[in-house]
């Protein structure tokens, strides 16, 4: 690997890594076996989607100026798709981002007894493929729209971008956390599926399509939106 690809690529896998070991470590902490359709519905859910929105923001802030703050293979695509990010690039991206998933759930193998492990923060719907899809997908769009403006667009406000999407993490876990697991990214589900022996892994392709195909959408309808604003500014001044 390149050193100018080696620094960035080494911040995404540790802004991955600290997303699924803070937000499925909180699934782990919080949930047990035997209670967690009630904890995910709870007051423990509130504390889960804080958490996960919490550690977004942070390594936002944290490491956005090393790697442009991605952590999530959907996002990388849906840059390199727009033409916001090189292609070639990609790879060392996305061997990161995944690779630190599955480290951070490599880690709570490690740290957490066997009777505390449950399905390691695993992504599993409880509505039908379809809808699970599109949920993934609607939620997807919207975040890669806000990620769209604060990493493309010289308008908004830089100093609160990690604020902007840490919440609308948060948020789209309140709805759709007890739907999908709200993951929104295809590193987040896998890491843990590789560890939650006995889940449906033939179900895993909804957290590639969805976020993957609502990303790109995302970004291109950003660009379309902030285009069209930026002529009609142009044309009334």
């Amino acid at each position: 690997m390149k050193s100018s690809i080696l620094k960035p690529a080494m911040a995404e896998f540790i802004g991955t890594f600290s997303i699924v070991f803070y937000g499925c470590g909180a699934v782990l902490s919080l949930a047990n076996n035997t209670n967690i359709q009630l904890a995910l519905h709870g007051g423990d859910h509130i504390a889960i989607n804080l958490i996960f929105g919490l550690v977004v923001s942070t390594m936002i802030y944290v490491l956005g100026h090393v790697s442009s703050a991605h952590f999530n293979p959907a996002v990388t695509i849906a840059f390199a798709f727009t033409k916001k990010f090189a292609w070639n690039k990609v790879p060392a991206y996305l061997l990161a981002q995944f690779t630190g998933a599955a480290a951070a759930s490599g880690v709570h193998f490690l740290l957490f007894p066997e009777s505390q492990r449950g399905t390691f923060g695993a992504t599993t719907p409880s509505v039908s493929p379809v809808s699970a899809t599109m949920l993934e997908g609607i939620l997807t769009f919207f975040l890669m729209f806000v990620i769209m403006s604060v990493a493309t667009d010289n308008r908004f406000h830089k100093a609160i971008s990690g604020i902007a999407i840490g919440s609308l993490v948060c948020l789209s876990g309140l709805f759709a956390g007890p739907l999908t697991g709200n993951s929104l990214n295809p590193a987040r589900s896998l890491g843990p599926a590789i560890f939650a022996l006995g889940l449906p892994l033939q179900l895993l392709w909804i957290y590639f399509v969805g976020p993957i195909v609502g990303a790109c959408l995302g970004a291109l309808t950003y660009e379309f939106v902030a285009s069209h604003n930026s002529t009609q500014e142009k044309e009334s001044s």
